[in-house]
């Protein structure tokens, strides 16, 4: 089983995020059969948001099928995975930037989904699950939009069906036990991923 790990934990191995993140692959390890990670670190990488000179490129090579072009080698390699792990903190209420352009860079027509005759999308993806996690130094609540953003672009464009988060909170307010949050929060993750067996 290949899992593509998205690392969006822009802090490097500072990272609480990522801390989370090496827990869940090292209990996937232990729980799946074959696991093998692919680690996407974006902070490392040159995702740039699309412009409309980048834009006119990707759709005039989507109109041909040429999807072997170094432009769709994201959407390529989410596609082909058969499980996604995504790491970014909670910014905003959401996420980095730098994960959104990933988004908008794997969201490619004919590639990672189509559009059917009554005009809604069916993903092409050969994964169906997706677990998210983050971190937040204030209280998220019910406002997990990283989250729901990507669940609802996975959920009804590129067709994940199994879609699960696991997030640790109140990182930074004051007097809150860190270490036993961060802990709280790999248990959860754990207990979450044996249950996948």
């Amino acid at each position: 089983m290949r899992v593509l790990f998205v690392n969006c934990c822009i802090r490097g191995q500072e990272s609480r995020t990522l801390r989370l993140c090496r827990a869940a692959i090292q209990q996937m390890e232990e729980t799946l059969e074959g696991v093998t990670v692919e680690e996407l670190v974006l902070d490392q990488e040159e995702i740039l948001p699309l412009n409309s000179q980048r834009l006119a490129q990707r759709h005039e090579l989507e109109e041909k099928g040429q999807f072997d072009h170094p432009m769709f080698r994201y959407g390529r390699q989410f596609a082909e995975a058969d499980m996604i792990l995504v790491g970014a903190p909670y910014w905003e209420y959401q996420f980095p930037a730098l994960l959104r352009c990933y988004l908008e860079q794997i969201s490619v027509g004919g590639l990672t989904f189509v559009y059917t005759e009554d005009g809604r999308p069916k993903g092409l993806c050969k994964a169906s699950k997706l677990f998210y996690i983050t971190t937040a130094g204030g209280p998220i609540l019910d406002r997990n939009c990283g989250f729901d953003y990507i669940k609802t672009l996975c959920g009804n464009m590129l067709g994940f069906t199994d879609m699960d988060y696991v997030a640790a909170e109140c990182l930074d307010v004051w007097g809150v036990d860190v270490e036993a949050k961060l802990r709280e929060a790999e248990e959860v993750l754990r207990g979450k991923i044996k249950s996948w067996r």
